[in-house]
């Protein structure tokens, strides 16, 4: 954890910052949440199978990236230098470090910035922004025609919003 205590510890704004992660077990430790609230940190959890959607860079620019680092390691492949038993030579640490210079510098910063604002990250919370979202967001704060509202089960109120579940927020069981 003290890798990343040293990078997200930055706290120059005196405001608390927040961190989308996957559902991954290792973001769930006692290790990281403690260096989390260390850092001033609130984590949020995303649910599994919601990525595509939510994570800035699954929808925006991964697919691109990954893109250009598989076209770096084609070329260095097919460039091909041999070893004397006409074995590819391995390649070195800063050929790696190449390739990701490389893809990195051809994803448009201001993609980077939309990505964010696009999964409702940045936006202002006053809805101005909103128009940003992408179209796998843009109707979900849409109200929805719910034919009997009343008919909503308290079970299901505390499922969503009960604070003090585990549950609560992450909505899955250690069973499931």
């Amino acid at each position: 954890m003290s890798g990343m205590a040293h990078v997200w510890s930055l706290d120059i704004d005196d405001i608390r910052d927040l961190l989308k992660i996957d559902q991954a077990p290792i973001y769930k430790t006692k290790a990281v949440m403690d260096t989390a609230e260390a850092s001033a940190t609130d984590i949020v959890h995303i649910p599994g199978g919601c990525t595509g959607i939510l994570q800035p860079a699954d929808v925006y620019w991964n697919k691109s990236l990954k893109d250009l680092l598989r076209t770096s390691w084609v070329e260095f492949m097919r460039k091909g230098d041999k070893t004397p038993k006409k074995n590819l030579w391995k390649h070195s640490r800063q050929d790696v470090l190449n390739f990701v210079s490389k893809a990195w510098a051809a994803v448009p910063e201001d993609m980077i910035a939309r990505s964010f604002k696009g999964c409702g990250i940045s936006g202002a919370l006053d809805g101005s922004e909103d128009g940003y979202l992408h179209n796998g967001l843009a109707d979900i704060g849409a109200p929805a025609a719910c034919s009997n509202p009343e008919g909503v089960s308290d079970e299901c109120v505390d499922l969503v919003f009960c604070k003090d579940s585990k549950e609560s927020f992450d909505g899955f069981s250690d069973n499931e």
